[in-house]
């Protein structure tokens, strides 16, 4: 079952952000285990990420791949706030824990299989 991410960025370096949100946009259309990768932005300074993945694997794949991305990325920007929705198997657990601007929230009712 997939999850979702929404984080939130203070951006410092407004040129800079958007560079590696475009090429980690980029990247994310070709993960086949990324379902949904958007930007949304409500004022100057202030953007928010909304990503589903297929599953956990998926996403470590996609921030293994975007690693030297995401790094430029924390130059640019603090994130704020993180969530995680869905379905959080124990290796994500360990990961929100050592992740403090993570919170995750596990879904109470489940779709019926």
């Amino acid at each position: 079952m997939s999850f979702y991410v929404r984080a939130r960025f203070d951006v410092h370096d407004h040129h800079g952000f958007e560079e590696v949100a475009r090429a980690l946009r980029d990247q994310a259309a070709s993960e086949p285990g990324t379902l949904t990768y958007r930007w949304f932005s409500g004022e100057p300074g202030s953007y928010v990420v909304i990503e589903e993945y297929a599953d956990v694997d998926a996403a470590f794949a996609h921030n293994d791949r975007g690693a030297a991305l995401l790094e430029r990325g924390g130059e640019c920007a603090d994130m704020v706030e993180a969530e995680i929705y869905g379905d959080i198997n124990d290796e994500l657990w360990d990961w929100v824990a050592a992740n403090p601007v993570f919170t995750a929230y596990p879904e109470v009712f489940a779709q019926p299989d």
